[in-house]
């Protein structure tokens, strides 16, 4: 007799993120049996489409009951509220956010070959941020072929990673600027289009965004190690994807030859082939991490550097839902 299909819901079902989570669950045949795509009062009356069918988009709290999993897929603010309940009617929960990725009891699981099985049955589980999953495939195994001493990373992100109101904006900026208009508001202090913003977010005390502090955070406990680094997330005029150029000293002697031979064997990391490297377009819709210009950083001692492209929805989602399947083998089968 087959395993019984899972009930699942997506929290947040109607933004940028929700929206790819619910494209890859058609793309893998997650296993099925009942999906409950869930938002705020805003999307009352909206609906997806899924398998030739309308689910109409709930927004009650009683929408969690009875279920297997739920995906978190809002803001970090929100994603607080809807994870207590999921705990509490019993669920489990793979939280995007990062609101409680830093909690030392909730697993944040990275690349490993076998997953922890005492994390995978955790009742809640954080899904690492993309650019921290991104850097931390590429640099664990560059740091156990010659240990890890210091990294610099700047990230340069996309409209979408406000959200689709972010790629909204963008669209009608550039629009109204190659009409010689007036940009029309868009609740953001400064437009995108034709710019490059130095910052992603609001800055804190210390003059860093929310999303360099969680990448940052995030990356130290994938690696298991509190690597000196300094994280910077720029805002770039881009709709999708995102390119990080980074600056790393090794403990240890490592050529770009060497480090090329170590990257070209990682599950999930393509080497690219021209020495111009990947574009941010070129991953789009991949899921693997591109990789190219690696070369020497001739200003320090032992230092490469390389530069990373790839489409951190996609990343994060196709990882969650591979830990998702690990916790439900026999579902997934």
């Amino acid at each position: 007799m087959s395993a019984p299909l899972l009930r699942v819901a997506v929290i947040g079902a109607t933004g940028a993120l929700g929206g790819e989570l619910l494209d890859q669950l058609r793309e893998r045949r997650f296993p099925l049996q009942e999906l409950r795509p869930i938002a705020t009062d805003r999307s009352l009356g909206e609906t997806i489409e899924w398998l030739g069918h309308e689910l109409p988009v709930l927004t009650e709290v009683e929408a969690l009951t009875g279920l297997d999993l739920v995906f978190v897929c809002t803001p970090p603010a929100a994603a607080l509220d809807w994870v207590r309940r999921a705990l509490h009617a019993g669920v489990a929960c793979f939280d995007f956010s990062g609101a409680l990725a830093l909690r030392a009891e909730v697993p944040l699981l990275g690349d490993v070959a076998a997953f922890d099985p005492v994390a995978l049955a955790a009742p809640l589980v954080a899904v690492p941020a993309a650019p921290a999953l991104a850097l931390a495939r590429v640099l664990a195994p560059l740091g156990e072929l010659a240990g890890l001493a210091r990294l610099v990373a700047t990230l340069c992100d996309s409209a979408s990673g406000i959200g689709r109101s972010g790629v909204d904006a963008l669209q009608a900026e550039t629009i109204a600027l190659f009409n010689q208009e007036e940009p029309p508001a868009s609740g953001s202090p400064r437009g995108l289009a034709f710019d490059c913003l130095p910052s992603s977010a609001a800055l804190d005390e210390s003059g860093a965004s929310e999303a360099e502090t969680r990448v940052g955070r995030e990356l130290a406990r994938l690696l298991r190690q509190e690597l000196p680094r300094n994280v910077t997330v720029l805002r770039v005029p881009i709709f999708a994807g995102m390119g990080v150029q980074v600056s790393l000293e090794t403990q240890r002697a490592l050529d770009p030859e060497a480090a090329l031979e170590c990257l070209a064997k990682i599950p999930d990391v393509t080497v690219w082939p021209q020495p111009e490297g990947p574009s941010t377009r070129d991953a789009i819709g991949e899921e693997a991490v591109l990789i190219g210009r690696v070369r020497r950083d001739p200003s320090l001692a032992q230092g490469l550097s390389f530069w990373l492209a790839f489409d951190p929805a996609r990343l994060a989602v196709s990882h969650a839902l591979r830990v998702a399947e690990a916790r439900f083998p026999s579902r997934s089968a």
